[in-house]
This record gives C-alpha cells, structure tokens and sequence, in this order.
C-alpha cells in the first residue's frame, strides 16, 4: 500500500508546532504525533483492521490529523479567555490540560496563576510539583510541595509527592518521613505504599543506616508485607513486577527487587483519565461547548464508561454526578425555552405562562446550586 500521511505547522501561543499523521501498515495503526522544535509532545494512536480500503484510511486520517490541530489551537484559544478572568480553578485545570500535552512552560504558568489568586488550593501546588517532577527538577518540586503543606497540611497528595521528590534527590531519611505522614492520612494509598517501598529498596541496595531509618531487617519485612497488600488489592501497577519484586526481596537480591519496582512504574497499565474532567470544564465554560447536548451526552457516556470499569474511583463518580446535573440544567433550559415559545404562539396561554414564572423563580435555587459546583 501506498504511503499515506499528512504534515501540517500550526502556529499558536507564540510557537511553531508540526503536526503529523501516518499510516503504518506493519502496526495496522493511525499515529498522529505533535512535535514542538523537534520533540514529541503528544501521541495518539487509532487500530485499523488490516482489510480497511485505503480511502477509509485517508478519511480516518484526515479527521485524526484535524482533531489533533483543532484540539491544541482550542486549548490555546482558551488560555487567552482565562486569562481575562480572576478564577484560580480554571487556571489549574489549564495547567493540567497543557501538563497532558507536556506543554511544562504553559502548565506551570497556569499552576502559579492558580497558586497567585488562591493560596490555599492545595491542588495546585500538587499539580505545579507534579510539573517539576516530570521535568526532573526536583529541588524545584521539594520547594513547591514544601509551600503547599504549609497551607495545606492534610493533603496526603502533598506528602506522598513530596517524599517522592526527595526520593529522587537521594533524601532517604526525609522521603520515608513524608510518604508515612501521607499514609497516616491515607493507610490504603496505594501509590505511597509503592514509593515507601522503593525508597525502602534503594536504602538497601545502598546499604544506607541511619538512626533515622528502620533497621535493614525491619526494612525487609516491610517491604514484602506492603508490596503483598498492592498485589492484594490489584490496583494501577502490574502484579508480574510486584512478585518479581517480592521474591527477589525473600531472596536477598534487592538490586533485582528496585529494578522490578522501576520497571512497575514505567510500565503502568491504562490509567484512569482524569485529565478529560478538566478538558470538559473548559470547553464547557469557555470553548462554547455549554449547550452542546452532543458534546455532553459523549463525556457522559465516557464516564459511565469509566465508572463501570473503575466502580470504586470516588474522582470519576464526583464528576459524572456533575456532568447529569449539566444534562440537567440543560434539559431545564430547553424547557424555559419551550414555556416561551408557546407564550410567543399564544400570549394569553395562562398555563404556560403559570408554568414560566413557575420554572424561572423555583429554577434559580439549581441554577445556583450549579454554578456553585463548578466554581
């Protein structure tokens, strides 16, 4: 088959991104690559079954490669909307949408906009940390969290990243200190089980004693007790590498036992998207997407989705109940416009006229409920 591609430049928020879509017949599958002065930004990937003619390729290209276009000069158009409002929420999700697309200079601009308006959202020194942290400047991300606790000291977030930051500054003392107080708040956190766990590893293959630490024995314990409870619960890491690693701790090799726990954390299977939350939030309250039925109907059904294979994830269950009462709200306005219609048809239709007043004075309780949510 013929090589099929597209290659495009697209110029937004002062840069130059190329953006390219191919067909790769060996892998029967679409990829369309983002590329910022050389560097890969942003992947997605489509199957194709090998027996698709090559004009239904074409087409499943070309509306790969324009979605992939519409969708970073979108988040870009939006950025310039936020900017013209003082809300601290929508520059966090912002920064997490551009962190999504390793967009790190965009994202911690938003991160530190958010922090500017509300010290206190502790989310976004979360997320500002995160920034550093997937840039591999750690003392940058140690200082962040650091600021965060200090405005918002139960957030176990704060505490776990944080000793993972100093985890990768070799702080073993201080990493062990932080991820206990962020399981103090949080016993079944399943990602500060698995950091501790890997500092615990590392402290061993390095041979490190401190009076700070547990003894190399108690070490050793812990870590295949703790690393059995996350096989237990079978959540985010791959259960092959957490018995590997187990059994190398039983067999005294724990440079075999850190590598395990590595490549658990490279090789994480299908995450959660969490980011889609706040993609849909500002689409809905700047990218013109608030009554689009069609838009909101898709994230729904993408949450149910979601819920259905994670039935225990508080976050997705959180923002499908907000995307009903969005359906909700639109239904309501749909039926405020219906009550106008038939008054315009008929001016003396009393009880459509009954029913308006009705909607509009007992609907503005919801009305507020709703913005009150999204705020």
């Amino acid at each position: 088959m013929e090589n099929i591609g597209l290659n495009s430049e697209v110029v937004v928020g002062g840069k130059k991104f190329h953006i390219q879509t191919q067909y790769l017949e060996p892998n029967e599958k679409i990829i369309a690559n983002i590329f910022d002065d050389g560097k890969v930004l942003v992947t997605r990937e489509l199957a194709i079954e090998c027996s698709t003619p090559a004009k239904d390729i074409k087409i499943d290209i070309n509306q790969m490669h324009q979605d992939m276009i519409a969708d970073l000069e979108m988040v870009f158009f939006i950025s310039e909307k936020v900017r013209t409002v003082q809300h601290s929420a929508s520059n966090n999700k912002l920064g997490n949408v551009f962190l999504s697309k390793n967009l790190f200079d965009e994202a911690v601009r938003e991160f530190e906009k958010a922090i500017e308006i509300d010290p206190e959202l502790g989310e976004a020194y979360n997320n500002l940390g995160y920034a550093y942290l997937k840039q591999k400047f750690y003392d940058k991300a140690i200082e962040t969290y650091l600021r965060g606790i200090e405005k918002k000291v139960d957030y176990a977030d704060l505490h776990n990243n944080l000793g993972y930051a100093y985890f990768r500054s070799n702080k073993l003392a201080e990493a062990i200190y932080q991820i206990k107080l962020a399981l103090q708040k949080n016993p079944k956190y399943v990602n500060a089980i698995f950091n501790l766990c890997l500092v615990y590893l590392h402290s061993l293959v390095n041979e490190i004693e401190a009076p700070e630490l547990p003894s190399p024995d108690e070490r050793i314990e812990t870590a295949k007790e703790l690393l059995t409870s996350i096989v237990d619960q079978g959540q985010y890491f791959k259960t092959e590498y957490l018995e590997t690693s187990i059994e190398c701790v039983g067999n005294g090799d724990f440079a075999a036992a850190a590598k395990a726990l590595e490549q658990a954390e490279s090789d994480l299977p299908q995450a959660v998207d969490l980011d889609c939350e706040s993609k849909f939030y500002l689409n809905f309250m700047f990218g013109g997407k608030g009554k689009d039925d069609g838009y909101i109907q898709e994230y729904t059904n993408e949450l149910k989705t979601a819920v259905a294979d994670h039935p225990d994830y508080a976050d997705l269950r959180n923002n499908l109940g907000i995307a009903y009462l969005i359906q909700c709200r639109n239904l309501f306005l749909n039926a405020l416009e219906e009550f106008r219609q038939a008054l315009k048809i008929n001016p003396e239709f009393k009880k459509a006229d009954k029913n308006l007043k009705l909607a509009e004075n007992d609907g503005k309780g919801f009305l507020i409920l709703l913005r009150a949510i999204l705020k």
